[in-house]
């Protein structure tokens, strides 16, 4: 399962919005770049490396007649152009991005929401290391959130069930329970087993339990679960899924759970 490192494309009509820039978007890009230059939208959640390192393979980036708008996170030691253009210096790559034929823009993330075409696409504070957020893209009355770096109950090791919804520890992150009021469909990491979190707090990651309790208090139509770990094997997760689907019964819950994987299509 998995393969790729972060990627999503969401596609309504004629409006292409990518999430993050992982190694997936090589293969989104030569899908792009075969259908004719058009106006691309690459909304970053964060600059870590999993999250950027497929952008200097991006078809569409060296193609004239792209437009490619890429809106990420301010971060305070350095603006997202100067991130991406550092990727693309000479001492790592061939190419540097004055050798991209497409018409970049870059922008810092402001007002918390933008308009495009009938897509709204808004954005909250992820709990990971560095300036991070996740995404809500809402179109024709349904919404997809977009979570692949979040760690639900920080620190938290007991069973989420136990938290009553008015419980600090829940309430610190109210902001993102909010936000995904209403959620069709969540993609939400859950990297480690119970066991495997004690030893990555703070790692910036979710445990399988904790992110049930997330699934819990929101209880989305399906949950497409991201972000494995690159040390689990296909039969860990396959185990993972398993248990994640034994929490959520046990929870009473009625979400529907699923791992994600390339090439993975889901329609709203």
């Amino acid at each position: 399962m998995g393969g790729n490192t972060t990627c999503l494309e969401v596609v309504h009509g004629d409006t292409h919005i990518l999430f993050d820039a992982g190694s997936g978007i090589r293969d989104a890009g030569r899908a792009l770049a075969a259908s004719g230059s058009r106006q691309l939208h690459l909304f970053i959640t964060h600059t870590h490396w999993d999250h950027i390192q497929g952008f200097p393979f991006f078809a569409p980036a060296y193609i004239p007649g792209f437009e490619i708008d890429i809106h990420a996170p301010h971060n305070v030691d350095k603006d997202v152009e100067s991130i991406f253009g550092g990727q693309l210096d000479r001492a790592y790559f061939p190419v540097q991005m004055e050798d991209m034929q497409a018409r970049l823009s870059f922008a810092d993330l402001d007002n918390g929401s933008a308009r495009i075409g009938d897509v709204t696409v808004s954005w909250v504070h992820a709990v990971h290391p560095g300036a991070a957020v996740a995404y809500k893209i809402e179109v024709g009355g349904q919404r997809l959130a977009f979570f692949p770096d979040n760690e639900f109950l920080k620190g938290y090791l007991g069973d989420p069930n136990d938290l009553a919804p008015d419980d600090e520890r829940i309430a610190v992150h109210r902001e993102q329970l909010e936000f995904l009021a209403g959620t069709h469909v969540l993609i939400h990491e859950a990297q480690y087993t119970n066991a495997e979190y004690a030893g990555k707090i703070g790692w910036g990651h979710s445990s399988v339990g904790n992110a049930c309790g997330l699934i819990r208090l929101i209880g989305p139509e399906r949950w497409i679960v991201t972000h494995h770990d690159p040390d689990h094997t296909d039969s860990d997760l396959q185990h993972k899924l398993s248990l994640t689907r034994q929490i959520l019964r046990g929870q009473g819950c009625s979400t529907q759970v699923s791992h994600g994987h390339d090439g993975l299509v889901e329609y709203l």
